[in-house]
C-alpha cells in the first residue's frame, strides 16, 4: 500500500520482507462504514468468536487425551489433557490486555 502511493521504496519492501514475521498483521483493505449494520455485524461476529470449535474436539477421558481436527478436517492433533489446557488458555488475553483494536 506504501509502495503504491510512493510514500516507500522497493528496496525498503524488500527488506521488510526479509524479516522474520511475528504474526501482526494490519487490514489495509475498505474502510467499514459503521452505519452498514452488515459488515459491522460481520467485523463483531469476527471479533467474539471463539479461539476454538467444540464441535471439532473429542476428549477421551479413559485414556486422559483431547484430539482436536482442523477447520477442513486436514490435520488432526493429539494432546494429552494438560498440554490441551496450556494450548486453550494461551488464547486467554492477560488482565486489562487488549486483542483487537
Amino acid at each position: 500500500m506504501l509502495l503504491a502511493k510512493d510514500l516507500i521504496i522497493e528496496r525498503v519492501v524488500e527488506l521488510i520482507s526479509s524479516w522474520w514475521h511475528t504474526g501482526f498483521g494490519a487490514y489495509c483493505e475498505k474502510r467499514i462504514n459503521p452505519k452498514e449494520a452488515r459488515a459491522t455485524e460481520n467485523l463483531a461476529r469476527y471479533i467474539i468468536r471463539a479461539s476454538f470449535s467444540q464441535e471439532r474436539m473429542k476428549y477421551y477421558p479413559d485414556q486422559a487425551k483431547v484430539i482436536y481436527q482442523s477447520k477442513y478436517g486436514k490435520d488432526v492433533k493429539e494432546f494429552s489433557c494438560l498440554e490441551w489446557m496450556a494450548a486453550l488458555i494461551s488464547h486467554i488475553p492477560d488482565r486489562g490486555g487488549q486483542t483487537v483494536r
